[in-house]
């Protein structure tokens, strides 16, 4: 073969490689394209999955609740005006703990898919529970873990036989000085106040010095049977529902 001969097929060569090199540019163009369409197109699995799932934030707690007990301390945390006291281990479920920061101790309570409830009890004399209250409270609804707090504050009731439970959201205190003490510790605070009432019965007198006589009496074994037997479950359903928010 000549030279002229040698340099045709040489150029032949180059073309026919620069073809192919063309076909294989376009083959890779064409997939990567293809690529991109897949990555950015989710499959109907992937949308689907997305559009059954539950939102993070439905799943977290949006109401926490902090439950004051009130009665009094020492010898007398057995009396009928310590009803709340009596009471309270049932509506906890983590052992009554002193806190410090509280000054009084406090356990964890009922929960659900929406609510916490932490238990704090008055170590104060009832009638000047106010102080130790607010103090509980303002710890309480400071604390950036108890979203939307709610205070529940658990006390004695004359008005209701033993065993019954009356709710109250806000209002008088009915002559109940616990509760008149609480009111004047959260004054201008703007605070809910949801009020769940033990019933302890009432003498037949509705003398002063009868009636104080008969509320720091010690409770019977029958008067706090009737109370875990008929108000616990009461309680329990009370605090569920202001947890929901059936009881706002």
């Amino acid at each position: 073969m000549g030279i002229k001969g040698k340099r045709k097929q040489q150029r032949r060569q180059q073309q026919h490689q620069q073809i192919q090199l063309q076909e294989n540019t376009a083959d890779l163009e064409i997939s990567s394209a293809e690529s991109s369409t897949s990555a950015s197109i989710p499959s109907s699995s992937s949308s689907t999955s997305t559009s059954t799932s539950t939102p993070e934030s439905e799943m977290s707690t949006i109401r926490s609740l902090l439950l004051c007990s009130i009665g009094n301390p020492g010898s007398l945390l057995t009396t009928r005006h310590s009803a709340a006291h009596i009471l309270l281990p049932h509506l906890t479920t983590t052992p009554l703990s002193l806190s410090r920061p509280h000054g009084g101790p406090t356990a964890s309570g009922p929960s659900g898919s929406t609510y916490t409830t932490q238990i704090f009890q008055s170590t104060s004399y009832m009638n000047v529970s106010g102080p130790a209250v607010s103090k509980a409270w303002r710890l309480f609804k400071s604390s950036p873990s108890n979203p939307n707090p709610t205070l529940i504050i658990l006390h004695d009731e004359l008005e209701k036989p033993v065993g019954k439970v009356k709710y109250k959201k806000d209002g008088s205190a009915g002559g109940h000085n616990g509760l008149s003490s609480i009111r004047d510790s959260l004054a201008g605070q703007k605070t809910t106040i949801h009020k769940i009432g033990l019933g302890i019965g009432r003498p037949e007198s509705r003398d002063k010095n009868v009636v104080a006589e008969y509320v720091l009496g010690r409770m019977s074994s029958r008067e706090k049977d009737l109370m875990i037997e008929e108000a616990l479950p009461v309680v329990l359903q009370m605090i569920e529902d202001i947890g929901t928010g059936k009881l706002k």
